[in-house]
């Protein structure tokens, strides 16, 4: 066999191997982008669900999962506000939510197995929150429905991320509001839930005045129904404020 033959053996199984693992590579990414729809009666199990814990009738356009990679996408999902008519307390675009299937397969504690939340990623997502003299439309928080003795499972959630939201709060009675344009959220659990919250081109209006504009960065923790406001730095129109602050959602809008 002369030089050139065994050159050009050489260079058909080099190309060979490359185009074997291109395909790999393609077979790979096909397969894990592969988005399969859960269909009505999955959809209509997760509304109830999600009913069941909000106390409020709960919608999903479509619910689907994506293969290999356990992300669950729910896509136009909304929560009713405290009549049918008014308008939706929640709603969005997307949201995407990664599970750590091996953790509830075999669990650390067999009689509370461990559901693990990698990731949660919200996007074009709207809040109103509406307070009137004698009730407001924030859903209760509350553990008091759940059953005696030991838990069914725990839930842990990594990281989550909320953008392009928008969250906007009218009181009725004072009156007043606040629109919070532009929301990006970030959320880690390590060594407790904390992150940043920012929001842009927000408005301010209190009372007959005209309404002026708002900036803010805050960090926060989270310890149950209390959200700990480490540090707030507002740019409003004509002044720059620090603070710290405290929420507490189970019972809103009470806050410091």
């Amino acid at each position: 066999m002369s030089v050139i033959d065994r050159l050009r053996r050489r260079v058909y199984r080099y190309v060979g191997i490359v185009f074997s693992v291109a395909a790999a590579i393609l077979a790979v990414a096909v397969v894990t982008s592969i988005t399969v729809d859960l269909g009505p009666a999955a959809r209509g199990a997760a509304e109830n669900l999600g009913r069941n814990a909000w106390k409020r009738p709960i919608h999903i356009g479509r619910l689907s999962i994506r293969l290999f990679g356990g992300r669950v996408i729910v896509d136009d999902f909304s929560i009713e506000g405290l009549e049918p008519t008014d308008r939706p307390f929640f709603t969005a675009k997307r949201l995407e939510v990664t599970l750590d299937w091996s953790t509830l397969i075999q669990p650390a504690h067999p009689k509370e197995p461990e559901i693990t939340i990698t990731s949660v990623e919200l996007t074009d997502w709207q809040m109103l929150a509406e307070k009137w003299p004698d009730r407001s439309n924030f859903p209760k928080i509350s553990n008091n429905d759940e059953p005696a003795g030991p838990r069914r499972f725990t839930t842990t959630l990594k990281y989550l991320r909320a953008w392009r939201g928008q969250f906007t709060y009218e009181d009725h009675e004072a009156p007043w509001s606040v629109v919070a344009r532009n929301i990006d959220i970030n959320m880690g659990n390590l060594p407790k839930y904390h992150g940043t919250a920012t929001f842009t081109g927000g408005t301010i209006a209190i009372q007959q005045n005209p309404p002026f504009w708002a900036n803010m960065k805050a960090s926060y923790e989270i310890d149950g129904g209390q959200i700990h406001l480490n540090r707030i730095e507002f740019d409003t129109d004509g002044a720059k404020t620090t603070a710290t602050g405290e929420v507490d959602l189970r019972n809103w809008p009470r806050q410091s």
